[in-house]
């Protein structure tokens, strides 16, 4: 069989092949088609007591060689110049094997959230989805999101640049910053949910976990014929998505008022005082930071701030008095110390620094040697890092110190 006898062979029996048939496609119901394999939907929610004006400013202070660039509005802005957005994925991880096919993008509108989702039916949909991700969240003056510095802004930026798509810079807020500074310590995790549960009460019902959402796209993209249980699957990726912007709106709505009024945001969700004052000293707000820690000092059942709490807020007021070189509210504040080890070592440095009375600061420094003593098992294989001069070594130092002094004084 000579060449073109074979090739008219190989000819013939591609002709005998039957075309394999169109995959089914998965047409969400109440979304509508923008681009190819591109669909969209808009939801609306209400939204209780909305404010006409937030100052997003005030959470996060701008960098003017930064912000000038951009022409972000300083000071206050109206509610709906703010988009608040989420990002499912296929993996948690990042890198350039992980693609966005579900964006959810919130903006206020009056009294209503108003919720823009945009779908990736399959992968050659890429560039279409991402340009309209990137509309939507370009038409916003902020953005915010929750865990959006570290996972969703790069991902963004990666895949952008894969398929040759400008990306503008974007005035972000990461709502998980907030939540860890404020809450970190009294919750076991600062995931989303776990937020939302502790601060708006909210328990979600029928709710898919994210660590699965992946494999529910993942298995509908791979299948010829979605399964029933499939679609079911992805209507609750999407519910789930929507229902975390739902809760980063209203976690934003908190975290804004407690840096306008942080007096009242302590009171009310019991933010740590020593968190938020830390915060405004940052930002340049010393006397509303001095207000709340006083308050914490002197009126501390206004805000039941007990124990731990309380000392990590004087201890942020004692410094604040020693680097303004205030004397009075330095002494007041480690007096109005508790009786803890870190107290009472306070007070030891306190008598035998300022008050010079090493007598009293020596029976302050034996406090501090009996509790750490009673602690001990609480103490070892600690990092002296970690317990900067709260170790029996340290106060048998001073101690011995303080002795020589007393000795000394007495003319022994």
């Amino acid at each position: 069989m000579n060449l073109k006898e074979r090739l008219a062979l190989i000819k013939n029996e591609k002709t005998k092949l039957k075309p394999s048939a169109p995959r089914k496609r998965f047409i969400p119901e109440g979304w509508q088609e923008i681009a190819p394999l591109v669909w969209a939907r808009e939801v609306s929610r209400p939204f209780r007591q909305v404010p006409e004006i937030l100052s997003p400013s005030i959470m996060r202070p701008l960098v003017p060689a930064y912000d000038e660039a951009m022409h972000v509005e300083s000071g206050s802005v109206p509610a709906g110049h703010i988009a608040f957005f989420d990002l499912e994925t296929t993996g948690l991880s990042g890198g350039a094997g992980t693609i966005a096919f579900l964006c959810t993008t919130a903006t206020f509108e009056g009294s209503s959230l108003f919720l823009k989702q945009i779908y990736l039916e399959d992968y050659p949909g890429e560039p279409e989805f991402l340009k309209k991700v990137i509309e939507n969240l370009s038409a916003a003056k902020w953005i915010a999101s929750y865990n959006g510095t570290a996972f969703d802004i790069p991902l963004l930026q990666v895949r952008c640049v894969l398929n040759r798509i400008a990306m503008p810079q974007l005035r972000h807020i990461d709502l998980l910053h907030d939540c860890r500074r404020f809450w970190g310590r009294s919750v076991e995790s600062c995931a989303l949910q776990s937020m939302e549960a502790f601060l708006l009460g909210k328990e979600r019902e029928s709710d898919i976990p994210g660590a699965l959402v992946p494999k529910v796209w993942l298995d509908l993209v791979k299948s010829e014929l979605p399964s029933e249980e499939q679609k079911a699957l992805m209507v609750l990726v999407w519910k789930h998505n929507l229902e975390d912007v739902v809760s980063l709106a209203e976690l934003f709505l908190l975290a804004e008022m407690a840096y306008r009024d942080p007096v009242s945001g302590v009171a009310r969700y019991a933010i740590d005082p020593a968190a938020i004052a830390s915060r405004l000293l940052k930002t340049g707000r010393t006397e509303e930071a001095r207000k709340l820690l006083l308050m914490v000092r002197d009126q501390n059942s206004a805000l039941d701030c007990q124990g731990e709490k309380r000392m990590r807020a004087l201890r942020v007021l004692a410094s604040l008095a020693r680097r303004e070189k205030n004397r009075q509210l330095f002494a007041e504040t480690i007096l109005a110390m508790d009786n803890s080890a870190y107290g009472c070592v306070a007070k030891a440095k306190l008598f035998e620094h300022v008050y010079k009375d090493p007598l009293a600061a020596l029976e302050w420094a034996k406090s501090a040697r009996e509790i750490l003593a009673g602690q001990k098992e609480l103490w070892e294989g600690q990092e002296p890092r970690q317990l900067p001069y709260l170790t029996i070594g340290s106060l048998q130092h001073r101690i011995a110190r303080l002795e020589r002094k007393v000795a000394k004084q007495k003319g022994l």
